[in-house]
C-alpha cells in the first residue's frame, strides 16, 4: 500500500485518496506560512533517496527522517527550502534558496543539482514519471528538456488557490502506479486535450477526484515510501 501526505484543507480530496484505499496523513500546519500554503505538503516534506528531508516547522515522525539546516520564512524566498524538484537522478531548484540539507544529502548521492529561478519549482512542475512532466513555467519546460525529459507547457491559470490569483499544476494532481490524479476538475482547463494526451502518451491514464470541484492546489500529494 502506497504512503502519502497530502493537505486535508478541502476534505472532499481528502476523502477520496482515504477511499482509494492508499494510507494517506493529513499535512501538518506550518504556521509561519501564508494562509493558503500553511499544509501544502509539497513545500514541507522532500524525499530523496529513500531519506525524507522536512521543514523543521513540522514532525511527521518518519524514519529515515531529516531536518532542514535552516528554519523556514514567511515570505519568498525563506517559503522554498524544500521547493525542489528530483527527475532522472536530478535536482531541480533555485539553488540559492533549497535548505543546504539537500544539497548536501544530493552530493552525497551523486544527484547533480540545477539551477532554476523559478524558486516555486515543484509546485510548478507535475511529473509524470521519471521522463516527463507537465508545466506552465517556460523556464522550468527549457531546463527538462535541455536534460533529456518530456514537458508539456501548458497556459497559467484556471487552477484556484484561495489568497493568490491562481494555483500551480504541480499542487493540483499527483501521478502514482500508471495514473495521474487531478484534484478537480482538470477538464475544464482550456488545454485539457493536450494534458489528457500527453499523459496517455507517457503511460498514465488520468483520474478527476471531485469533477464538482474546480481543478484546485492543495499542495499536492506527497508519497513517502
Amino acid at each position: 500500500m502506497a504512503k502519502f501526505v497530502m493537505s486535508d484543507i478541502v476534505p472532499e480530496f481528502f476523502r477520496a485518496f482515504e477511499n482509494s484505499g492508499h494510507w494517506v496523513e493529513a499535512a501538518r500546519s506550518v504556521e509561519v506560512f501564508l494562509n493558503p500554503e500553511k499544509k501544502h505538503a509539497d513545500m514541507q516534506l522532500l524525499p530523496i533517496g529513500g531519506k525524507i528531508i522536512e521543514l523543521n516547522e513540522v514532525d511527521y515522525s518518519f524514519e529515515n527522517t531529516i531536518k532542514c539546516e535552516k528554519s523556514a520564512e514567511k515570505n519568498y524566498p525563506g517559503n522554498v527550502l524544500l521547493n525542489c524538484l528530483l527527475m532522472d537522478n536530478k535536482l531541480y531548484g533555485k539553488l540559492s534558496a533549497v535548505d543546504k540539507a539537500v544539497i548536501k544529502l544530493c552530493d552525497s548521492l551523486g544527484i547533480e543539482r540545477i539551477n532554476i529561478n523559478q524558486g516555486y519549482t515543484r509546485c510548478s512542475t507535475l511529473v509524470i514519471n521519471d521522463n516527463a512532466a507537465i508545466t506552465s513555467d517556460i523556464g522550468i519546460k527549457n531546463a527538462l528538456e535541455k536534460n533529456g525529459a518530456k514537458v508539456l507547457l501548458i497556459s497559467p491559470g484556471y487552477i484556484e488557490l484561495k489568497g493568490f490569483d491562481y494555483g500551480f499544476i504541480g499542487g493540483a494532481g499527483v501521478s502514482f502506479d500508471g495514473k495521474t490524479v487531478f484534484f478537480g476538475n482538470v477538464k475544464k482547463h482550456p488545454d485539457y486535450e493536450k494534458i489528457r494526451a500527453f499523459c496517455e502518451k507517457n503511460n498514465s491514464n488520468i483520474e478527476i477526484w471531485c469533477e464538482n470541484l474546480p481543478l484546485t492546489d492543495i499542495g499536492g500529494a506527497v508519497r513517502i515510501n
